[in-house]
């Protein structure tokens, strides 16, 4: 078994490489957290450049929802019309990471959501033989076992932890791994963070980097001081609600 926080068979320069330095961060490594509480789901922060939006999914009656609890779940609100016909009919060629949030069980919902992803060739295209798809599904939440991953079709992807255990071919079908900001520290974003706390949190980023996989913190204090923290880790997916905001703020020189 491979553990996340120790495991350091690939060099970190062959993932870091996708953000480089904290100059080389740009709307690409912007994820729209929660998106569907947006004003326009999908579209605002795809046309802000965004590479990554997130998506809470209800299974009820057989169809996928979009919504923060089950209370708010709305006929108009699935998967289907925020999400993945407006990715499907966007098809320019960029690279999108949809981050799938299952919030009822696995074992239900996961066949559903596959079921629905196949009918969309425009998303799922490219995920075989090995080949990453232009859009990158990636289950968070409720997941299966990460021994049941690669029981899913190619263009299913997990999100990972740190210090949980994969076998090689667990590995392969982990997309992303992710971590709450507040499993390390409870700093606010709006003064400097001690140096301990910050190198402790670098080394988070660079295990997963040693893993070859990409990185997100969530529950990030949402400030320009906090967004220089994530450039300055090398985390690869910078977490917010603020999508105009991000945006601009990575437009600008630093």
């Amino acid at each position: 078994m491979i553990r996340a926080t120790l495991y350091a068979g690939l060099p970190a320069f062959l993932f870091l490489a996708a953000c480089g330095t904290q100059n080389d961060y740009t709307a690409a490594n912007a994820h729209s957290h929660n998106d569907y509480e947006q004003d326009m789901p999908f579209e605002q922060a795809f046309h802000a450049g965004f590479g990554s939006v997130e998506a809470d999914v209800f299974l009820r009656k057989g169809e996928l929802f979009v919504a923060h609890d089950a209370a708010d779940i709305r006929q108009d609100r699935t998967l289907n019309a925020l999400y993945l016909k407006p990715i499907a009919s966007s098809g320019n060629g960029r690279k999108l990471q949809l981050l799938i949030d299952l919030k009822t069980g696995a074992d239900s919902t996961l066949p559903i959501l596959e079921k629905q992803l196949a009918q969309y060739p425009g998303i799922t295209a490219g995920s075989e033989a090995g080949k990453e798809a232009e859009v990158k599904v990636v289950i968070s939440g409720s997941r299966p076992d990460p021994e049941k991953w690669a029981e899913s079709p190619a263009f299913i992807y997990f999100d990972g932890r740190p210090g949980e255990e994969y076998s090689a071919a667990a590995l392969e079908k982990t997309g992303l791994i992710s971590d709450s900001f507040r499993n390390y520290t409870d700093w606010d974003g709006k003064q400097p963070m001690d140096g301990q706390v910050k190198e402790q949190l670098r080394k988070v980023v660079q295990n997963a980097h040693e893993l070859g996989k990409p990185f997100r913190f969530w529950a990030v204090p949402d400030t320009p001081l906090a967004w220089e923290l994530m450039t300055e880790l090398g985390v690869d997916y910078i977490n917010t609600d603020k999508i105009a905001a991000l945006a601009d703020w990575l437009k600008k020189p630093r």
